[in-house]
């Protein structure tokens, strides 16, 4: 059910203070769908703008509602009648019309009775149809009304919606990603500055090494050392 149609249904269903029931145009009982509501695509497009009920010539045709008759004689070759409800308007044919324009009918008010002229059906039918100013709505709303519910889903149980947990696994967390990034700056730091200390000292030991005083030349400080120790 689209939202325009359950916008209609609610419409109607509540209608104007004192007014009757909406009924089917034949019957009772309610007669057989022939043929059921095809909207067009568009207003100028094939389709079909009403429902075809069956029936059978002189059978007698009733106002779906109360209104106002607004059409009654003849269109095309075929009786039709047309009765104004506010700002909806209900179309019958084809049909023999016993009511004059203008005239104030009730929900069940007989209109007229059903001529023996075929439209597009098979069998002798009523062409029923509604209207909305120019938009074209389905007429067994106003006799067939019906309330989709939304279905009730089931809830998955917690076993079915969550992956049963596993053994827990260590993982680090900032502080441990902290201090071990830390420690190994420590780690290269030390490495640099010993390797830095063992090539400072292997470099003295090379230049003094290769300092040693040609012969016949006197080293004054080692001769003072030389003379200080007892």
């Amino acid at each position: 059910m689209t939202l325009l149609t359950l916008l209609l249904t609610c419409l109607i269903t509540a209608g104007p203070p004192g007014l009757d029931a909406w009924r089917w145009p034949l019957g009772p009982p309610a007669p057989r769908i022939v043929r059921a509501f095809s909207p067009p695509s568009s207003p100028w497009g094939p389709g079909h703008r009403g429902v075809d009920l069956a029936a059978h010539p002189g059978q007698a045709v009733y106002a779906a509602g109360p209104g106002r008759v607004s059409y009654a004689d003849h269109l095309a070759g075929r009786g039709v009648v047309a009765i104004d409800h506010g700002v909806l308007r209900t179309t019958y044919l084809p049909v023999r019309p016993s009511v004059h324009v203008g005239r104030r009918v009730a929900s069940g008010t007989r209109i007229g009775i059903v001529e023996g002229v075929l439209l597009h059906c098979p069998v002798p039918c009523l062409h029923w149809g509604l209207r909305r100013g120019a938009l074209y709505l389905d007429p067994l709303t106003l006799v067939q009304r019906q309330v989709r519910l939304l279905p009730r889903w089931p809830r998955p149980a917690p076993s079915q919606s969550r992956p049963a947990a596993g053994p827990a696994q260590p993982r680090m967390v900032l502080r441990d990603a902290t201090t071990a990034t830390g420690g190994a700056l420590a780690g290269v730091v030390l490495t640099l500055s010993l390797a830095f200390a063992w090539r400072r000292t292997r470099l003295r030991f090379r230049l003094h090494r290769h300092r040693r005083p040609p012969p016949g030349v006197i080293n004054l400080s080692q001769e003072r050392r030389l003379r200080r120790t007892p």
